[in-house]
């Protein structure tokens, strides 16, 4: 009998130190439910789009689907789009914070992982994207303007989107 009463003593404890707080928050219940985020859901809460001119460069030499390619160029033109199958690698100047919001804002409209995202000095970045060492490069137009950038994006390898921010 004293065993019993120790067990169920124990028993009643545990369930509520541990079932009441996941009964409180409703994880029992989406767990019985089947609910919860899909594959396609993005793992972070959108981040709306910061103002000023932006620059987006492509390097089509690594985007050679027609059609993955026109729904990137949406994408990056600020359009709503579905779901594109493919990865892309985004990089920024560390030294430009207006471009590096602008890029989690985007990345924030993907599926998690989609978009990985990285800063780079900008000399450094540019000497790389002279030679087509990128695949989505973005940039605020100061920065754009400041290190001559145009140089890069005239070559008909690379595709340019200009846009304003709200």
């Amino acid at each position: 009998m004293r065993f019993l009463r120790h067990v169920f003593i124990i028993a009643v404890s545990l369930l509520l130190l541990v079932g009441l707080p996941l009964y409180r928050t409703g994880a029992v219940t989406r767990l019985l439910s089947g609910e919860g985020a899909d594959a396609l859901t993005a793992a972070t809460v959108v981040i709306e789009q910061p103002s000023g001119a932006y620059v987006v460069l492509i390097n089509k030499e690594l985007h050679r689907d027609e059609e993955k390619l026109a729904e990137w160029k949406k994408f990056f033109s600020g359009q709503e789009i579905d779901y594109i199958f493919e990865d892309i690698s985004c990089v920024v100047a560390d030294s430009d914070p207006a471009g590096l919001e602008l890029a989690r804002s985007f990345q924030s409209r993907l599926p998690e992982n989609q978009m990985k995202l990285r800063t780079e000095d900008a000399t450094l970045m540019l000497s790389k994207a002279r030679y087509g060492s990128f695949d989505v490069m973005l940039l605020s137009r100061e920065v754009y303007d400041a290190h001559n950038t145009a140089a890069i994006a005239g070559g008909d390898q690379v595709i340019t989107i200009e846009s304003e921010g709200l």
